[in-house]
């Protein structure tokens, strides 16, 4: 069965939903002392800070993602109602970044929150070798052609860089304290992980 535009569209739709969800924990500090001064309205912004990093790390993993996604279904062309599960699955695990973003952004400084985010990180990426995986049975591309070359590239990367979060993640929760409240404090170790697990096959 040929890719649908319906399934496309189900994935563009629910990436975009939760890439804006992402920016509703970043909210605008209101209270009558801010009004007034401009040191109050800077420290207040400042406390945003790790909202603001959580968004920033949260929406490039979603955008990188959402590119995989399109680039495996790219490669495979074709899907099935097996397939269409484990990709609805994948949505699933998509929707629940947002809160995982928030967890962290309020709470970075709590190992259990890095853990939680970098758990659903993780689902993401099995989300992506399962797909992969299932296709390249179901859908077994030529040996000698260029697609399964692009889907073992492809298959890789998501290894590698699954292999990278995880260390990021450990070496977190190895150093987090009570400190570290702050912007840099969350994508110190995330951000040094593949930006992209994009697949640039060939």
């Amino acid at each position: 069965m040929r890719l649908t535009d319906s399934s496309g569209d189900l994935s563009d739709g629910v990436f975009a939903v939760a890439m804006t969800l992402l920016v509703l924990d970043v909210r605008v500090p209101v209270s009558a002392g801010l009004a007034s001064s401009e040191r109050a309205l800077q420290d207040a912004l400042f406390r945003l800070g790790p909202s603001f990093a959580a968004y920033l790390l949260s929406f490039t993993m979603l955008g990188t993602f959402w590119l995989d996604q399109h680039t495996l279904l790219g490669i495979l062309g074709r899907c099935d109602r097996t397939l269409t599960s484990i990709n609805l699955g994948f949505l699933f695990v998509v929707t629940l970044l947002p809160f995982s973003a928030a967890l962290l952004a309020h709470y970075v400084h709590l190992r259990l929150a890095v853990g939680v985010y970098w758990l659903n990180i993780l689902l993401l990426g099995i989300g992506l070798e399962w797909s992969a995986r299932y296709g390249r049975t179901a859908f077994p591309p030529d040996r000698t052609g260029q697609a399964h070359s692009r889907l073992s590239t492809f298959r890789r990367r998501i290894l590698v860089a699954q292999a990278l979060y995880a260390l990021a993640a450990l070496i977190y929760r190895r150093v987090a304290h009570p400190s570290a409240n702050s912007p840099g404090a969350i994508c110190s170790g995330a951000v040094r992980a593949p930006r992209t697990l994009r697949a640039r096959a060939g």
